[in-house]
């Protein structure tokens, strides 16, 4: 029988995972297109205008309300296609498989073991949800094969060198995810943290200044790819905005919760609700949201501890958008809540036992394994004081397939090991 080298058996068994994402994933769109709803429609509509250069505008105003990243992306590849939902679903349908190559590539490149980058390429391949969401045209998979890509070439950086270009070019990946979803603006400050506690010499006083450094090129890097969205704001809608508008209303709405963007129709309540200015409505909902979190520093605790509740307890959002608005499965929708959300638990199990195991064991590559595990730990921060729910979870769901990777894998290892002793 032949046999085939190492190398070539890594290769083949990444190659046939891969394989298997893509092909699954055609089918599933073939088979569920559902109509787009909310903002997936909203994304579709002004692609379609960008695509038409018909620029970007609501209600026929310049805006930057949602981020301008994935319709902007989506209508260069209009330009050549022609309006498409199903040519939308490809794309995102492609960037999932691009996300499980990068999971493995990332794993691979932390710890040096293909077993690991393996199983974390498999565990998040049987994650149903993460296909369930190639049915709508969202900005996750753009956004997270960016942050994936940016963290990638942070980790492939110089470790030694404080100023160094792969650091600078990963910030401005990084920079282009966050013109497709702000969230990452802050990281920066947890990369300093990261770096400052996960050198592997000299006092932490040392390490502190190269810390700024790589903090700092980081940062630089990403407004390298912000810039020209900021430039197209102030041009088009007279003001510096970042990126968007969205985030001061957002902050007022997470002051409550209701496993959603909460909103009252009470002006007495809800200071926003004849506001039409999104760049005025932007900064009232900034002044009125930490007005309330200052004078109410407990109430904000609390709802804090509930939007991250919210942001882990299930897995629904996907087949919301799927099966409810697919009448000849709409009856499929509650049976599939609950596959997709036991699949979820079961995917964390070995998740948060590789999280305990390279801590613990400290395996090699425990140092850098820290970053992604920064970025969970941020993300999920974010969501104290942001609405949140199961959809917001979507970036983190590749980096926990990593550590579910060293669990499948540590696993598999006890129980071989405990077999051979009874033998």
């Amino acid at each position: 029988m032949k046999q085939f080298p190492t190398k070539g058996r890594e290769k083949a068994a990444i190659f046939l995972v891969l394989a298997a994402n893509i092909i699954v994933r055609f089918i599933w769109i073939g088979l569920m297109h559902p109509v787009q709803e909310a903002d997936f429609q909203w994304y579709y509509d002004h692609a379609v205008e960008l695509a038409n250069n018909q620029g970007y505008n609501w209600f026929g105003q310049p805006t930057a309300y949602w981020p301008i990243g994935w319709p902007l992306f989506l209508s260069l590849i209009f330009r050549i296609t022609g309006p498409s939902v199903i040519v939308g679903l490809v794309v995102n349908a492609i960037l999932s498989t691009v996300i499980v190559w990068m999971i493995y590539v990332l794993t691979r490149r932390l710890f040096q073991n293909h077993a690991y980058a393996l199983a974390a390429s498999i565990a998040y391949t049987l994650l149903p949800s993460q296909i369930v969401w190639n049915s709508v045209l969202g900005s996750e998979e753009l956004f997270t094969t960016l942050l994936l890509i940016s963290l990638y070439l942070y980790v492939r950086a110089e470790r030694f060198r404080a100023l160094s270009f792969g650091v600078a070019i990963a910030g401005i990946v990084l920079g282009f995810a966050v013109d497709v979803r702000p969230i990452p603006l802050a990281f920066p400050l947890f990369v300093f943290l990261y770096e400052v506690m996960s050198g592997q010499s000299g006092t932490l006083k040392a390490r502190f200044w190269p810390a700024i450094a790589r903090a700092v090129t980081l940062f630089v890097g990403m407004l390298i790819s912000v810039l020209p969205v900021t430039i197209r704001n102030r041009i088009t809608m007279h003001h510096w905005v970042l990126v968007s508008t969205n985030g001061g209303t957002n902050l007022f709405q997470g002051i409550h919760t209701n496993g959603g963007y909460w909103w009252s129709y009470n002006p007495y309540v809800n200071p926003l609700l004849n506001i039409h200015n999104e760049v005025q409505k932007n900064a009232v909902g900034e002044h009125a949201a930490l007005h309330y979190i200052e004078h109410h520093i407990g109430r904000t605790i609390v709802n804090g501890f509930i939007k991250i509740w919210d942001l882990y307890k299930d897995d629904l959002n996907a087949n919301w958008y799927t099966f409810r608005v697919s009448p000849h499965v709409a009856g499929w929708l509650r049976p599939m809540d609950a596959v997709l959300t036991t699949a979820y638990f079961l995917f964390m199990v070995p998740a948060g036992i590789g999280l305990i195991y390279f801590w613990v064991r400290r395996i090699p590559g425990w140092r850098q394994a820290w970053l992604p595990f920064a970025f969970l730990l941020y993300n999920t921060c974010f969501f104290f004081f942001f609405p949140a729910w199961d959809r917001f979870r979507y970036p983190l769901m590749p980096l926990f397939a990593i550590f579910a990777g060293v669990g499948l894998v540590s696993i598999f290892r006890e129980m071989k090991s405990d077999s051979l002793h009874r033998e």
